[in-house]
């Protein structure tokens, strides 16, 4: 079961107390050692600081590595990115890691799950969570082989095949890749592109690092794709015994092999093993010139003896595989090979002068002319292969100059005729036969199980018949043929089934049977001449006979078996937003070439988000995006855009709604997505949520207005109120000046019987009876105070309140008009049947890549 971590620097992690760089999602009841061991592997440097202009050309590090964890082998997808600041100030990074075990592993490829879209964790959201186990879309493609484009941007694409190959002749061989920062964006491309010319058993043998430093012990990485200009990069050129492939250079033209070309064309050759393997070749006889010197030698004792370049015949020899490419590219020559060459040379001379010599003695010139003349003395040869060549070469010439041996020749004129004569012609080397194909070699390799069945309309009749693959079985009795999931693209209790004919076992019927199992027609029939298996439509196909396209064939020969899909899925365009109808709804219908479709309530969608990001999305950088990106009919997928202008950080600014469900005014179901904008108003003076999903710009429009006209309004109703305060300041000031002077006045009355001349004395001085009244009057006009200074505070709300909900209105318009222009939806619409995800429509697989 797939698990994940997500690894960023957090004030809070899921674990207790944990901060700092801390795991912040992680799957479900994960063991701790394999979450520890994921955290280790989150190493990252910035090549830029994070306020530098150059900041947003951080390579991302997509790597794929092998670790053990209690005796179990995980391979681990990760991405590994700059995440800008933390919440302290300090540069921060996004690390999610993604363990597989081997049953998990997409077919496919490391490189190309890690490609597909809504796979890798790009931004977190604040909020620590854990996940379920498996809720990975994890890819059963198997996409057909393509040209290495990607290289051909910064080198001859061949070098694609180089790197394949190394992978297939050394498991534990270490490849470096120096890149410039301008291809940091492409290096995953790079490695994808690389991969796909590698068998699908040897994919996943690969381990890579896309933006390589380091790694913990233990932990091992082949194809290092290093930065221009980091010390990795330094390193590497020094080293002359590195596997370089450095694309800051000229590289030239990558070595020539059957990957290379591969990578080139987009073809590779069925007839070619991409494994390594061990070649049988007869060795040279010996050239005819050098029976001669041979012969020279015994009768010079003298001349010193050599040992001949060229090795004896043998009937066979053993040759060791070559070197791999790169190292034959980079390897220097050895420092001897020259002086070896050049002492070969003199004692060739030497010997072809002795023999020279030889032939001119007297005595010898009668048979001369039956001797074939020696070649004029080879050249100083640069390497040895030349030498080899030019050696090779002789030897076919002196075969045609010797004449033949007949019965009429004199035996003493055939003691005469030098060993020349009596050279055996080499034998011809034997052809390499192709090894013999398995019966389902075609359905895997070349069709990756995926047999179209023909169009409908181009192929009625019994005598229509259409190949869809070569099965290689001699005996046909032992290919079974039948169909799956028909229960599931019917859905009304009929089913498709598959029954040999009874007389010509070659060919079958394909039957719908419907529910009561009293009645039955046919669909179709599959035939299988001379190893090509062929399908054609009856002419009469009974309704929804069609929908047999959606099924999986299952092909069983011996003990292979092989489930086919009967369809490719229908390629539609991304759908792009729109707000523009005035109900601010898109509606997508599925293309009409697709139906008909299977029951609804068996079909599922797959979305991807394209463009959703803080990079493309300027001033909105906080998101929430639904984990789980596959939905049913009749339920929603959801994704929050946060209020950038809001101190919480929680406040919802947008919701955007993408459903599966019955279109209005159609019967027909499709995709249907709406924006909801999420604001308060205010009652009184409590604020109260609201929310709206239809003509938002709108609504945004007319609540700017009422905003301008309920801040002008309340601007003037606080002028007002603020001069009334100053007016109640000015009363509470008086009384409190009052009733200081009273105490500090001489004249005022103080005897016990003077209490009426006191009151009337204080009421015509100070328009108070008493100090006590005073005292009493001075705290009610301070409440009144009071109570108008918060009618001030409500106003200034008010006004504070409309005047961020103007911005907000801005910011959704914004928004809108950015979801427009960046934002795309990408799905695929599939039904599932036996673990196999069946593809009924989807968008350009171009688009789902990052």
């Amino acid at each position: 079961m797939s698990q994940e971590i997500v690894y960023t620097s957090a004030p809070q992690g899921l674990k207790p107390g944990s901060r700092g760089f801390c795991t912040v999602i992680a799957t479900q009841g994960m063991a701790r050692n394999l979450s520890e061991r994921l955290e280790s592997l989150s190493g990252y440097r910035h090549a830029f600081a994070v306020h530098d202009e150059n900041a947003h050309l951080n390579p991302v590090n997509y790597s794929h590595l092998k670790v053990t964890v209690g005796g179990q082998e995980y391979s681990v997808l990760s991405r590994i990115c700059d995440a800008g600041q933390d919440y302290t100030g300090r540069t921060n990074k996004l690390a999610h890691h993604v363990a597989l075990t081997r049953s998990e592993r997409p077919p496919a490829g490391p490189a190309y799950q890690l490609q597909k879209a809504g796979f890798c964790i790009e931004e977190w959201d604040s909020q620590p969570r854990y996940t379920e186990r498996n809720c990975h879309h994890l890819s059963s493609d198997h996409p057909p082989l393509t040209q290495c484009t990607s290289w051909s941007r910064w080198c001859d694409a061949g070098w694609a095949g180089v790197l394949a190959q190394s992978a297939l002749e050394g498991k534990h061989q270490t490849q470096t890749i120096i890149f410039p920062v301008e291809a940091g964006s492409s290096t995953l491309a790079l490695v994808a592109e690389a991969i796909q010319l590698l068998p699908e058993k040897k994919r996943w043998e690969v381990t890579f690092s896309t933006y390589f430093t380091k790694l913990p012990a233990g932990v091992d990485c082949q194809w290092r794709f290093v930065l221009d200009g980091t010390p990795e990069a330094d390193v590497a050129r020094r080293n002359p015994r590195m596997h370089l492939i450095d694309l800051c250079v000229d590289l030239g033209t990558a070595p020539e092999g059957t990957l290379v070309e591969a990578a080139r064309t987009g073809q590779l050759s069925q007839q070619q093993n991409t494994e390594t393997v061990v070649e049988f070749r007869e060795a040279a006889p010996i050239p005819p010139q050098e029976a001669v010197q041979q012969n020279a030698i015994q009768d010079f004792p003298d001349i010193p003896e050599s040992t001949p370049p060229v090795p004896p015949p043998l009937e066979k020899t053993r040759r060791a595989p070559g070197p791999p490419p790169l190292e034959k590219h980079f390897r220097k020559p050895k420092k001897n090979s020259r002086k070896l060459l050049m002492g070969t040379g003199v004692i060739l001379l030497l010997l072809l002068s002795a023999g020279i010599g030889y032939l001119m003695m007297p005595g010898q010139n009668n048979t001369s002319k039956k001797v074939v003349k020696t070649q004029t003395p080879p050249p100083r040869m640069k390497n040895k292969e030349d030498l080899e060549k030019i050696q090779q070469a002789r030897v076919k010439q002196a075969q045609k100059s010797a004449p033949p041996l007949t019965p009429n020749e004199d035996p003493e004129e055939l003691d005469s005729v030098t060993q020349t004569k009596m050279t055996p012609e080499p034998k011809p080397k034997k052809k390499k036969t192709p090894p013999k194909k398995r019966p389902l070699d075609d359905v895997r390799k070349k069709h990756h199980g995926v047999l179209p069945l023909p169009s409908l309309a181009k192929n009625i009749g019994a005598n229509n018949q259409s190949e869809l693959t070569k099965i290689y079985v001699e005996d046909v009795k032992k290919c079974e043929l039948s169909i799956l999931g028909s229960e599931i693209v019917l859905g009304n209790g009929s089913h498709f089934l598959v029954k040999p004919v009874s007389d010509k076992p070659n060919q079958w019927d394909v039957i719908k049977k419907i529910k009561n199992g009293f009645g039955e027609s046919v669909v179709g029939k599959f035939q299988l001449v001379e190893n090509s298996l062929t399908f054609g439509w009856d002419e009469k196909p009974p309704e929804l006979g069609y929908s047999l396209k959606y099924c999986l064939l299952k092909i069983t020969v011996d003990s292979e078996t092989v489930y086919c899909q009967l369809s490719k899925p229908v390629i539609t365009k991304p759908i792009q937003l729109s707000f523009a109808s005035p109900r601010k709804l898109t509606e997508v219908q599925f293309p009409s070439e697709a139906g008909p479709l299977p029951p609804i309530g068996n079909i599922q969608l797959d979305l991807f988000a394209k463009g959703l990001s803080k990079e493309r999305l300027k001033g909105f950088s906080k998101f929430k995006i639904p984990t789980q990106n596959t939905i049913k009919h009749n339920s929603e997928y959801r994704i929050s855009i946060f209020n950038p202008i809001s101190e919480d950080d929680t406040e919802k600014l947008l919701d955007l709604i993408i459903s599966f469900k019955r279109l209005d005014r159609s019967v027909e179901s499709g995709i249907t997505i709406e924006a909801e904008a999420i604001g308060k108003k205010l009652k009184g003076i409590e604020k109260i949520p609201w929310n709206a999903k239809t003509s938002i710009p709108d609504i945004n429009n007319n609540l700017k207005k009422e905003c301008k006209s309920l801040i002008n309004k309340t601007k003037s109703d606080l002028s007002n109120h603020e001069k009334k305060i100053i007016e109640q300041e000015n009363i509470v000031k008086t009384i409190k000046e009052n009733l200081n002077n009273i105490k500090a006045d001489r004249n005022v009355p103080k005897g016990k019987g003077q209490q009426n001349q006191r009151v009337q004395y204080l009421l015509k001085h100070y328009k108070i009876p008493s100090i006590q009244a005073g005292e009493e009057f001075l705290k009610n006009q301070a409440n009144i105070l009071t109570n108008m200074n918060m009618v001030k505070m409500r106003l200034q709300d008010k006004i504070s309140f409309f005047s961020n909900n103007e911005l907000r209105c801005n910011k959704v318009l914004e928004l809108f008009d950015q979801l427009e222009r960046q934002v795309t939806i990408d799905y695929e619409l599939f039904i599932r049947i036996k673990d196999e995800k069946v593809v009924i429509v989807t968008t350009s697989p171009s688009s789902h890549q990052h």
